[in-house]
């Protein structure tokens, strides 16, 4: 008789947790049940790689900063105009566009669920395996920032290439100064065609001179950004708005 006693120490060596904990007791079943093999060998890995899965998505969404309670199913299609129920499953459900590195932007007023539809999509790709971060713009840029006063922006940027999609939210809310709007355009051109981003923006691309210190760097960083895109349009009625309304009635 082989000597089974070894086992769960290689198991551990080997980090299969769920061949570990589940070894014995599908042994019994499989006996039991006249398996072959193979077949108790695939029970074992099928459960092992189910366990893996589930940990991996549980370490995205812990790293991805997403909003909390931001999901398809809580947001009212029929209050916005621009972007259907169906129009956003296709994006969820079809991932072509992110191994194609195509970004996402979103424009509409403040209050129409641009952040709740990014972070939306945020969710439904960590759930098919896709690396998600979320960053307010200002919060973004204010690292890269500091990364650049440390002469070391370029790891910044080459850090951040570990997220298959990059959600930028708020975009409209940056200052226009040369430090911010330098280190922005870099994140841009260093995404383009390798890495997607989702971006949100109260302004639309007419206005983005705000944003840039000269016209040259804005049709720079518009055409990267445009080149492989998606763009949605959002418009209705401030959800914040029409809640503090209920809220007084």
């Amino acid at each position: 008789m082989t000597n089974t006693a070894s086992l769960p120490l290689m198991l551990k060596s080997l980090r299969l947790s769920e061949f570990r904990n589940h070894w014995e007791s599908l042994a019994e079943k499989a006996l039991h049940e006249q398996w072959r093999p193979e077949h108790y060998l695939s029970e074992l890995c099928h459960m092992e790689l189910a366990s893996r899965t589930d940990k991996r998505q549980l370490r995205y969404l812990k790293e991805s900063n997403l909003p909390s309670g931001k999901h398809v199913g809580g947001f009212d299609f029929n209050a916005i105009e621009g972007i259907s129920k169906a129009r956003l499953h296709e994006l969820a459900d079809n991932h072509e566009w992110v191994k194609q590195a195509t970004n996402l932007l979103l424009f509409g007023a403040s209050g129409v669920g641009k952040t709740h539809l990014a972070s939306a999509l945020g969710y439904s790709l960590i759930e098919a395996g896709t690396r998600v971060k979320f960053y307010p713009a200002t919060a973004l840029v204010q690292h890269l920032q500091d990364a650049k006063q440390q002469l070391k922006l370029q790891d910044a940027l080459n850090k951040l290439d570990k997220y298959q999609v990059l959600i930028v939210d708020d975009i409209g809310y940056i200052r226009k100064t040369e430090q911010e709007t330098s280190v922005l355009f870099e994140l841009i051109a260093h995404r383009y065609e390798r890495f997607s981003l989702i971006i949100t923006s109260n302004q639309s691309f007419e206005d983005w001179d705000a944003l840039f210190t000269d016209t040259t760097m804005t049709v720079a960083a518009i055409d990267r950004l445009v080149h492989h895109s998606h763009i949605i349009q959002l418009r209705g009625e401030s959800y914040r708005r029409k809640t503090a309304i209920k809220q007084e009635e």
